[in-house]
């Protein structure tokens, strides 16, 4: 067993403990054993434990604490991802969808779709106006960050990200604040700052089948990735289509960062922050860095929301607020750094 293997396994340990974790360990009157108990009878439709609870129990069980971490496994994953595709597209390891406006662009487009109704069409309306903000708001940053096509620069599409997710973040109060009704209002906010606590059953199919299938594509063209880090010459010498790939990477990672802002809001950072944590376990291999990267986000959105459930308890704290406490600081570091650059493997 090489080294790389090894760290995977122990990630996927770590994952299932905090899995587990996360259905159990909470500050209620409700005993770890008796949810444990819950979750088994209820996923093998059997009264395997005799059920000596309140009914209420399985609901809080079943309903509420289950599809959480499932949604925490599949958002983290998603948007480590996600990170993982700006900074290759970027060449600029301090890129992510939150930083690069994506996710202020699917807020915006989220929260129009609520304040004009669509969400009483369900998730799908609220996804497909996430992805087109998304779409829109990365158009506007490639379009600005490379002056219009005529030449690159990473600085640039940092400082163009950062200057249209403001305004999309102005956009999303000014629709807020346009609202009709206080539960568009509520509603609204909670897109904004990031929760986890929409996760039930009924959500889960889009983002998880997005998930897979995003996995799967980017895997595919782990090889194109790692051409793309070596500079757009040398990747041109060596035939890549440089404005084809670029444009399907950024449409892959609009298409899952407006799913998963759909469900949870904008959670931010988080894509910042997986990338590099995970390259220290594997390097620049885009190909295992995609795996690492869904493993390590999926733990870190997990203790986060461990941590704002119990920590803070009674009150259910955003998971945005926390990301961003955490990955506020971080950004600071990595701008204190002399060198932006990737290393190559």
């Amino acid at each position: 067993m090489n080294k790389y293997s090894f760290y995977i396994i122990i990630l996927s340990i770590a994952l299932i403990i905090l899995f587990v974790l996360s259905i159990g360990v909470f500050t209620m009157n409700l005993a770890p054993i008796t949810a444990y108990k819950i979750a088994v009878n209820k996923l093998f439709s059997s009264e395997i434990f005799l059920t000596d609870w309140k009914p209420i129990y399985e609901t809080i069980v079943w309903e509420i604490r289950i599809p959480r971490a499932i949604l925490a496994i599949i958002c983290g994953a998603g948007l480590g991802i996600c990170g993982v595709l700006m900074q290759c597209v970027t060449k600029n390891p301090i890129a992510d969808p939150y930083i690069l406006g994506l996710a202020s662009g699917a807020s915006t487009g989220a929260v129009f779709m609520i304040v004009i109704g669509g969400a009483s069409i369900g998730i799908v309306s609220i996804s497909g106006g996430a992805f087109v903000g998304a779409l829109i708001c990365s158009a506007l940053v490639f379009a600005i960050g490379t002056k219009y096509g005529k030449s690159s620069s990473t600085t640039r599409l940092i400082l163009s990200g950062l200057a249209i997710s403001t305004i999309f973040s102005a956009l999303t109060d000014l629709i807020i604040s346009m609202a009709k009704n206080a539960n568009q209002v509520k509603s609204a906010i909670f897109w904004s700052m990031g929760s986890l606590g929409g996760g039930v059953w009924d959500v889960l199919p889009l983002p998880f089948v997005t998930l897979i299938i995003t996995l799967i594509l980017t895997i595919g063209i782990s090889k194109s990735l790692d051409l793309l880090l070596f500079g757009d010459e040398n990747a041109i010498m060596l035939g890549m289509n440089i404005n084809g790939m670029k444009s399907a990477i950024v449409i892959i990672t609009s298409l899952l960062t407006s799913i998963l802002v759909s469900v949870t809001g904008a959670i931010g950072f988080l894509g910042l922050i997986v990338p590099h944590l995970s390259r220290l376990i594997c390097g620049n291999d885009h190909k295992k860095l995609l795996v690492t990267s869904s493993i390590v986000g999926a733990i870190l959105l997990l203790c986060c929301d461990l941590f704002a459930k119990n920590f803070f308890y009674p009150k259910d704290i955003p998971i945005g607020i926390i990301t961003s406490l955490i990955g506020g600081p971080f950004f600071l570091w990595m701008l204190t750094g002399k060198d932006y650059s990737f290393k190559k493997d």
